[in-house]
């Protein structure tokens, strides 16, 4: 028995390793989603949320919406229970079913407490929500994407900015988050700009 405690722990690091969390960017998240959203929950049920929006980052809905509930596992536990009042920024899918889903689980699903955020594995860059919804915007505004959002090795992604790179760099300075997004966080080798400048205010 003992020899058999003493294997299962020497494998256990190996074991933990194939069941590792596929970390999805945020430039990415922030593609693929339909919706993102500032908002509550106003109540819970078994295998969904209701949310009530109170600001649109990106996309237009109804104002409460139904969210599915994704599982946790072993590599992805949820930060804090699901309960009515607590708010969230919510990066989402609409589903075939016309409710929405988190993307990449709990990626897509960001908690905030007194106007903070309570998760530790966030990007230090996401300091508050206003810093973080206005870098979203910021960069919805700035780039689009193209390619297959769900390939798992994220080939063939390209990203084409409407924005000089002397515009960008002014921003970068301006939000913490986009600055984030577009130096550590864009996957890609290869970014076509406006190679035209456009003078800023």
């Amino acid at each position: 028995m003992k020899l058999f405690v003493c294997l299962f722990l020497f494998l256990l690091p190996i074991l933990n390793y194939g069941f590792k969390k596929r970390e999805l960017p945020y430039s990415i998240v922030i593609s693929k989603a339909d919706l993102i959203v500032d908002g509550t929950i106003s109540k819970v049920s078994k295998n969904e949320y209701e949310f009530e929006i109170s600001q649109f980052v990106k996309g237009k809905s109804g104002s409460k919406i139904k969210v599915l509930i994704w599982k946790e596992w072993l590599c992805d536990p949820r930060i804090k229970e699901l309960k009515s009042g607590q708010r969230l920024i919510l990066f989402l899918e609409k589903t075939s079913y016309g409710n929405f889903a988190p993307i990449n689980d709990s990626t897509g699903e960001i908690y905030i407490d007194n106007d903070s955020f309570i998760n530790i594995f966030l990007p230090k860059e996401f300091t508050n929500p206003k810093v973080l919804k206005e870098g979203i915007a910021m960069f919805l505004q700035t780039y689009k994407v193209y390619g297959d959002l769900n390939d798992r090795l994220l080939q063939n992604i390209h990203i084409q900015s409407n924005k000089s790179i002397f515009e960008i760099y002014k921003m970068k300075e301006d939000n913490k988050v986009f600055k984030f997004l577009v130096s550590n966080d864009v996957p890609y080798s290869e970014v076509k700009f406006n190679l035209i400048p456009q003078f800023i205010n």
